[in-house]
């Protein structure tokens, strides 16, 4: 039953903010909490500023919550429910026109045929102003609130990028994409100078003109990989990142590793002398709890044991690896010696932009190594699918005292789901049973069951977009 003491449209999104109803989310790796009559406020700076189990009435909670007195208020339906924002640790921005191309070959294979010719068209920077609204948006609309992008090698391409996050209100992390041998089709810098002089013009970019405050985009270092960057670009990467002014925003860096075992060998003969892969980047200085690495499925102990002790984090894409048949992420291994994990689409060598297709792929990857090994201790269970998705996620971007879950004094990053809004999700018999309602929508949701969307308590998708 509505409130009546509050007369104001269901679909306001005016802050300050109340909502009631069913709210779910991760409070750890191994538990999903779920409150069925819960009141949720946002205050007017986009900040949670209560989360309350209750079955008052929203006018009774704001009472007793300062400045919320006036707060619109939206009353979910029986089938709706809030969720955190989705996070995406690992999405190749350019290659977003190549989704689901190129796919027969190995890793090699599609590099040189699919994603350096696409890469490379972008030093035409009209082509970044064409498709990258397009591709924000949808991201937007299915969930995706924040995303560490891979750009290409071009500076003025990727702060178009960096804009478009901005004036489209997705949180995101960016940097120009160092790509210094090894490439093809022209897609490669002329030298350590210019592709540092390039990453230094992004970051400065992003930190005086595009997010001043760092509110939603963060500038990052960003290798394309160990087989791709010279030992002195990576070094005048790491002076770039700890030389860096930026102590307020915080530099993060980004780079492949371990993703196929022809590409671990190319970097050992690129970088002789070191023990692993993980040695090279630490020995850059460009290993540390800002690190975002993707793959990480041909790990050495060494690698593992490094990766821990520096608290980097690992962007697993499971569609991606499966599709250019790279090797299974042994995902248990990296949780167990206390890396944190996110999930990651890698557009375009995987061929969905959602993190639900991402949630869905993780699972089946744990499942194939337990098959493979006959070790049931590989399979990811239902709560850390979750918690990878958001407070996972938020956590490898080092954002995890930012988002990632519904705690008071972190920003309303969230999705209004709506399982009943379709016949793709079929809820019947099963209205009743919330924890069947969240797995249903997990495995057989998309964008048309997620009604709104929500970064730092600013609507940015949904039905009052116009």
């Amino acid at each position: 039953m509505r409130d009546p003491n509050y007369h104001k449209e269901r679909s306001s999104t005016t802050l300050p903010l109340i909502f009631y109803g069913r709210v779910i989310h991760c409070t750890s790796r191994t538990k999903v909490t779920i409150l069925s009559n819960a009141s949720l406020g946002v205050d007017k700076h986009g900040k949670i500023a209560f989360l309350e189990a209750t079955h008052l009435p929203p006018s009774e909670v704001a009472r007793r919550h300062h400045s919320f007195d006036d707060a619109s208020v939206i009353h979910l339906d029986p089938l709706q429910f809030l969720f955190p924002g989705l996070v995406d640790t690992h999405m190749h921005a350019p290659q977003y026109p190549n989704i689901s191309l190129g796919m027969e070959g190995d890793l090699k294979e599609w590099c040189e045929g699919w994603t350096d010719p696409i890469e490379a068209s972008y030093s035409d920077t009209s082509k970044a102003h064409r498709v990258y609204p397009a591709m924000v948006s949808n991201l937007l609309n299915n969930g995706t609130t924040t995303v560490a992008y891979n750009s290409s090698i071009h500076p003025d391409a990727t702060n178009a990028l960096a804009e478009i996050c901005k004036a489209k209100g997705q949180r995101a992390i960016i940097g120009k994409l160092c790509i210094e041998l090894g490439a093809t089709h022209g897609n490669m810098e002329k030298s350590v100078e210019q592709s540092l002089s390039g990453e230094q013009k992004v970051i400065e970019h992003i930190i005086r003109n595009v997010d001043p405050k760092g509110e939603l985009v963060h500038p990052c270092i960003q290798p394309r990989a160990g087989s791709y960057v010279s030992g002195s670009l990576m070094k005048g990467l790491g002076n770039l990142c700890h030389n860096s002014t930026d102590e307020k925003v915080g530099l993060r860096i980004q780079a492949h590793m371990c993703e196929t075992p022809l590409e671990v060998s190319n970097m050992h003969d690129l970088h002789p002398g070191h023990q692993s892969y993980a040695d090279m980047y630490d020995h850059h200085g460009l290993f540390g709890p800002r690190t975002i690495l993707a793959h990480c499925i041909h790990l050495t102990d060494r690698d593992v044991d490094l990766m821990a002790q520096r608290g980097v984090g690992v962007a697993h894409n499971p569609n991606s690896n499966t599709c250019l048949r790279d090797g299974w992420c042994r995902v248990r291994r990296l949780l167990d010696h206390g890396i944190k994990v996110g999930l990651g689409t890698d557009c375009s060598a995987g061929y969905s932009i959602s993190i639900l297709n991402a949630m869905r792929q993780a699972s089946n990857v744990s499942r194939h190594l337990a098959i493979s090994t006959g070790e049931d201790r590989w399979v990811l269970k239902f709560e850390e699918l979750v918690y990878l998705a958001t407070m996972g996620g938020a956590e490898v971007c080092s954002l995890g005292d930012r988002i990632g879950n519904f705690e008071a004094g972190k920003e309303f990053d969230a999705l209004l789901v709506d399982v009943g809004l379709d016949d793709n999700i079929n809820v019947q018999g099963w209205e009743d049973d919330e924890d069947a309602m969240l797995k249903k929508w997990v495995f057989m949701g998309d964008d048309r069951s997620i009604r709104k969307v929500f970064v730092a308590g600013k609507l940015v998708a949904g039905k009052d977009i116009r």
